[in-house]
């Protein structure tokens, strides 16, 4: 499994990951459609694990993000509830190959449950230390 939108800032101590400020961000119309799509996709894939805590956003905007480290995938890749917002709100874009496989289907997670087996790879992958 892969993950997505992970930082540095989300783990203690050092990680081998980028800053949430070394991300890739993009203004471009192109991705605009784009971001809009993958968010729909991010927000439609089932919950690995749901938690309820609020941070404020990383990139200084100031808004409140609920449940943000609640983790969702699509069987092969998995995320923070969090990469939403920043791809929506702050143009962050996208691994190539994630986008490819949104595209491939069609903007619509391939699964709408995961069994124990897949929750608990993608557990394991999303709090691994790089």
């Amino acid at each position: 499994m892969l993950r997505v939108g992970f930082v540095r800032e989300f783990f203690e101590g050092p990680v081998d990951l980028p800053g949430i400020h070394e991300l890739t961000r993009s203004e471009s119309g192109e991705w605009r459609e784009t971001a809009a799509l993958a968010v729909a996709y991010l927000a439609a894939a089932p919950v690995v694990a749901e938690f309820t805590e609020t941070e404020q956003c990383l990139l200084g905007c100031g808004e409140n993000l609920v449940a943000c480290s609640s983790l969702f995938t699509d069987g092969s890749w998995v995320w923070r509830g969090d990469l939403r917002h920043y791809v929506g709100g702050h143009g962050v874009t996208l691994p190539t190959e994630f986008v490819e496989r949104m595209r491939e289907f069609e903007w619509k997670p391939p699964v709408d449950v995961v069994d124990a087996a897949v929750a608990r790879l993608a557990l394991q992958t999303a709090w691994q230390v790089a």
